[in-house]
């Protein structure tokens, strides 16, 4: 068989060493084991191209790679040095980005007979991806946590300390309980969407009328819209009905709602619209207010994503409401999201018709 492998082979890859044979011929055993290898991977000629190659090397790097170098393949110098370590004899593990792709990857380059050698690319985009979400969840979680305890710390301490005049105790207490209800809200909503994220949520999916469900969320936001003097309005068909999970849905909706009651200037408009399209029903909460830089639009239902971090932080936000939104409408084969600009936002749910 054509493969075999030099001193110094990495121990993972030494079930496949073997005695030099005679060069390779398409179709032989050689390109079989590479077209087997669950990971991409491509044999390097003396040269320095890419004599054989399987799928997974093609799909990755988005070309075609027989008879390209790895330079021409990849756009990375870093990975091209370690080809042409690897030609000399020499074993090499990198973990490297590819210019060509935009991906992060761990490339594993053995020596082979005849002056060749094997590449290995292992995809690590979602791994890192995954890990920076992590540590920005925790980083995110812990910032948000620390300002409703300091609060409450602080309050309970002066409290604590001796008599008040009642004005002044009494605005300590209301502080305790304002930030209590933050913290009660933050870890309601965390709980929340880890089980969404988790996958633990199961939607009680039904026919849904929509406009006795859409009257009562509205009705749960109507003293604060009338607190900032908004038109706070419903309009679509009598009769629409949508696949959901009703309390999921209601959820949805008011979170939609409180944002816009929140962010929307005093003397504006908020409509919640419903409208049929086909197979689907379309729901949309449109505001007046200040819209959403198209910068922003992408990542608003990222966890703990802001576009003014200190205005949402006094409106009560949590930063997790959108999120929440979003998973709860993939469990309910639907999707969301929004469309803005200078004159408003319009965030949006498409949910299957009933």
């Amino acid at each position: 068989m054509a493969l075999f492998w030099r001193k110094g082979t990495p121990p993972k890859l030494a079930h496949l060493a073997e005695e030099p044979s005679p060069a390779p011929k398409p179709g032989d055993e050689s390109q079989e084991l590479i077209e087997r290898f669950p990971e991409a991977a491509g044999v390097l000629d003396e040269s320095g191209r890419f004599a054989q190659v399987n799928a997974g090397l093609d799909r990755l790097l988005g070309r075609s790679c027989i008879g390209r170098s790895v330079l021409e393949a990849t756009r990375s110098g870093e990975l091209a040095e370690a080809a042409q370590a690897a030609l000399l004899g020499e074993s090499v593990e990198r973990e490297l980005p590819l210019p060509s792709s935009q991906l992060q990857v761990r490339a594993t380059l053995a020596p082979l007979a005849r002056k060749r050698a094997l590449l290995v690319l292992h995809d690590l985009t979602a791994a890192r991806r995954m890990e920076a979400m992590r540590r920005d969840f925790i980083a995110n979680a812990s910032h948000e946590l620390r300002t409703p305890v300091a609060a409450i710390a602080g309050a309970a301490e002066t409290l604590l300390a001796g008599p008040l005049p009642p004005d002044d105790a009494r605005r300590f207490v209301e502080m305790i309980s304002r930030h209590a209800e933050r913290f009660s809200r933050l870890t309601r909503d965390l709980l929340d969407l880890s089980r969404l994220e988790a996958g633990e949520f199961r939607a009680a999916l039904g026919a849904i009328d929509l406009l006795p469900l859409c009257e009562s969320c509205l009705d749960l936001v109507r003293e604060r819209a009338k607190e900032k003097e908004l038109a706070l309005g419903f309009d679509g068909p009598q009769e629409l009905r949508v696949v959901a999970d009703r309390r999921a849905l209601e959820q949805m909706l008011v979170n939609l709602l409180d944002n816009a009651v929140k962010y929307t200037p005093r003397g504006g408009r908020v409509t919640l619209l419903a409208d049929g399209a086909g197979a689907q029903v379309l729901l949309s909460v449109i505001d007046s207010g200040p819209g959403i830089e198209p910068r922003h639009q992408s990542r608003i239902f990222e966890r703990f994503y802001r576009v003014d971090g200190g205005r949402s932080r006094d409106a009560g936000g949590t930063g997790l409401g959108l999120a929440i939104v979003k998973h709860l409408a993939l469990v309910q084969n639907g999707e969301a999201g929004v469309e803005s600009g200078n004159g408003g936002s319009r965030f949006w749910i498409k949910l299957p018709a009933a």
